[in-house]
């Protein structure tokens, strides 16, 4: 999983030949320590600023070529003490299943338009887009032999998660299996830049009519975290109210590969509820 645990921000300032003071500040990561990743955010600084006195080219992410700057909350292991996930708090403040190997696959619904014409004329009203798509994952499973898929209803779609097996999220076999099941284009370039997949375990907060947080993981000083707490225990009360997502249906084999059972166990626990919640 590419989820560094260290993150550090330096500001580099330079002068530039008229005079005018060069300002250039840089994130940058590491899995050593912060010192490390303060060294090397030092040094993304200096070259940013330095880009910036000669006119060249800011190289600039594109979503998910960096790693996520994402606070880690909790670790799991399996039965051999290998980790095999890991629970962050994203950048909107909503808590993140990172598996290691437990393919979750992310499927959205597309706007739904009001019926019409002679089917709401008669009272006949088409399949909804969960019965459709509940349809093309059943089809779609069928050419797996063996396949154990748990599939859950979200605000805006669906979420499966196989259970049989554990798979590679970088190998092109397993890109190509999450395609096949029309799993959203963003979500698979996710998980291989970040060599994993994720599930959100709690509700975005704008859902909630909330805003976003007033600051973000690594703190600048102890008031942005103190803000940030305020903001999050609003959060929590709220969203003990809804739900993540609902288990809608089980297909296929019943067996759970021993890397996948803890991993179950936390999201169901996490992520829904026996209650009858709203969906966030």
């Amino acid at each position: 999983m590419n989820i560094p645990r260290y993150w550090a921000r330096e500001i580099y300032k330079m002068q530039a030949p008229d005079g005018q003071t060069i300002s250039a500040s840089c994130w940058r990561w590491s899995a050593v320590s912060v010192d490390d990743a303060r060294q090397q955010a030092r040094i993304g600084a200096q070259q940013l600023a330095g880009k910036i006195l000669n006119r060249g080219y800011l190289d600039r992410y594109s979503y998910g070529e960096r790693p996520m700057r994402e606070e880690v909350m909790q670790a799991l292991s399996n039965v051999g003490n290998r980790e095999i996930a890991l629970v962050t708090r994203n950048a909107y403040g909503a808590l993140v299943l990172n598996a290691a190997e437990a393919m979750f696959i992310d499927i959205d619904f597309k706007d739904e338009k009001p019926a019409g014409g002679l089917g709401k004329l008669f009272g006949k009203a088409g399949p909804t887009q969960e019965e459709t798509r509940l349809e093309q994952i059943e089809q779609w499973a069928r050419r797996y032999p063996g396949i154990g898929l748990r599939v859950y209803r979200t605000f805006g779609g669906l979420r499966c998660l196989v259970t049989n097996d554990v798979f590679d999220p970088t190998r092109d076999s397993t890109l190509e299996m999450l395609k096949s099941a029309d799993s959203d284009p963003l979500y698979l370039t996710l998980c291989r830049r970040q060599e994993c997949f994720r599930a959100r375990l709690t509700p975005k907060p704008w859902r909630l009519g909330l805003g976003r947080p007033p600051a973000r993981w690594p703190w600048e000083d102890n008031r942005g975290e103190m803000k940030y707490r305020g903001w999050e225990q609003t959060y929590n009360l709220k969203a003990a109210s809804y739900t993540v997502c609902k288990l809608v249906k089980q297909i296929g084999s019943s067996l759970i590969h021993p890397d996948v059972e803890p991993i179950v166990a936390l999201h169901d626990r996490m992520a829904c509820s026996a209650q009858d919640l709203k969906l966030a």
